[in-house]
């Protein structure tokens, strides 16, 4: 009964290391018909030339990474311990600015739009904003970056001076960074070879017709090699476990976006700190979204 157990909730056991969805961009969309459904023959010849040219640009697009569209939510407000004037955001009131950029291979980050947005007051405030530069550490774990805000940004008792750089910085994980933390393979095989033996002691018995009796399909596992396995088993459950808690926990990461340099894309953890100034006092925390073709709903609403 006690082997039987084991194989039952080994598939629970693998269930647990899911692998985190890939972002919809890394697929080529499927592009909409055009209007030669109306002429399909005359039109057919020029249909296919056009569907080859683009599954050829998507092609190199997904080779080569230029610049990566990520959305920027910023949390502007006061942070425990923060070294910001006593009076500022003593309210608690938050002030929030979402800056859509693109990040080149050129280290420049680029805002989608001259201005940025938020809800006071007095209503909706447009204000100016300007990209900066970005830099990833060189073990690829760590992102830093800067916008600058060239007018006064007022919510309240939360504000930001006129000429402002903020500096951003939050943790990164690539694909491959990710992939370090599954040990799901040789647990899989450790708990298949328990399996069988387990399969094979519970075979249905066969018919010998010399001893007119029923006989046992396989020979008994022997009991050292039975226990060997059932350490290697355990040991590989522990190691994933292990590794399991060093994995961030997915409800914390952006999805994976695609990012210059890394082949297989990246993700962002929420949380990241907002400075005033490269080694100024924090105002506030940030988080990032891919931006991508999919429908809003899939991507948590951002």
């Amino acid at each position: 009964m006690k082997r039987t157990f084991l194989i039952v909730s080994l598939p629970l056991v693998a269930s647990a290391f899911s692998s985190i969805p890939a972002d919809p961009r890394f697929s080529s969309p499927r592009r909409p018909l055009g209007p030669s459904q109306q002429h399909p023959e005359e039109d057919i010849s020029t249909s296919r030339s056009a569907a080859s040219a683009s599954d050829s640009s998507d092609a190199t697009a997904t080779a080569t990474v230029t610049s990566a569209p990520w959305r920027i939510v910023m949390d502007i407000g006061r942070e425990p311990l923060a070294r910001m004037p006593f009076d500022w955001a003593r309210s608690g009131c938050r002030m929030p600015l979402v800056v859509p950029c693109d990040f080149g291979e050129n280290n420049l980050l680029i805002p989608r739009k001259a201005t940025l947005s938020f809800t006071g007051p007095d209503g909706a405030n447009v204000k100016p904003v300007e990209g900066g530069t970005w830099r990833l550490a060189d073990d690829s774990k760590q992102l830093s970056f800067s916008l600058n805000v060239p007018d006064r940004l007022t919510r309240r008792d939360v504000y930001i001076d006129a000429g402002t750089e903020l500096s951003l910085t939050g943790r990164v994980y690539t694909q491959a960074e990710m992939d370090n933390y599954e040990a799901r393979e040789e647990l899989w095989q450790a708990g298949g070879e328990i399996g069988d033996v387990c399969d094979r002691a519970n075979a249905s018995k066969k018919w010998n017709e010399e001893t007119g009796r029923w006989e046992r399909r396989y020979a008994s596992e022997n009991p050292l090699s039975f226990a060997r396995k059932q350490l290697t088993y355990w040991g590989a459950k522990a190691k994933q476990s292990q590794k399991l808690n060093r994995r961030p926990d997915i409800n914390t990461l952006s999805d994976r976006g695609v990012w210059p340099g890394e082949e297989d894309g990246m993700y962002i953890a929420n949380g990241g700190v907002v400075r005033v100034g490269e080694n100024g006092p924090v105002c506030g925390t940030w988080s990032a979204q891919p931006i991508t073709t999919a429908p809003a709903s899939y991507r948590g609403g951002n």
